[in-house]
């Protein structure tokens, strides 16, 4: 006999509420080297081998409530976009790092391959969306 589970959408929703109600979303750019850093990393941990400098300042922005989408299934946060610009010499990083205000691991992280190098004035844009699913 086959059986079939099927998670509420409310709980879809109560759950985004507990991960992302509330919370300052956060992204970093970060050149680790052969640091070993992992998407397991801390959030301090990462912070040490942040971009500095040429115009160089970490993102935040605030995560909006969000609602459920019937076409995908999941409850879906609004997307958020992150703007690096460059001045000065520039810098150079292959790992985005986004983190949530009062946590101490990573949300997720993004690997540039070849890393990035930005030129004075370049922008880089990061659309990042945050999503609950079963």
């Amino acid at each position: 006999m086959a059986q079939t589970t099927e998670l509420s959408v409310k709980e879809l929703e109560r759950q985004a509420g507990l991960v992302f109600g509330g919370k300052t979303a956060y992204a970093m750019l970060c050149s680790p080297g052969f640091s070993g850093f992992t998407a397991a990393s801390t959030v301090a941990q990462w912070q040490t081998v942040e971009v500095t400098g040429n115009g160089y300042t970490r993102k935040s922005a605030p995560l909006l409530a969000g609602s459920y989408d019937t076409t995908l299934g999941l409850f879906r946060i609004p997307d958020v976009d992150f703007e690096f610009t460059s001045t000065g010499a520039g810098y150079s990083y292959d790992r985005v790092i986004l983190y949530l205000s009062g946590e101490t691991y990573i949300h997720s992280m993004i690997t540039e391959s070849p890393g990035i190098t930005m030129v004075p004035g370049m922008k880089q844009t990061y659309r990042i969306s945050f999503r609950q699913d079963d």
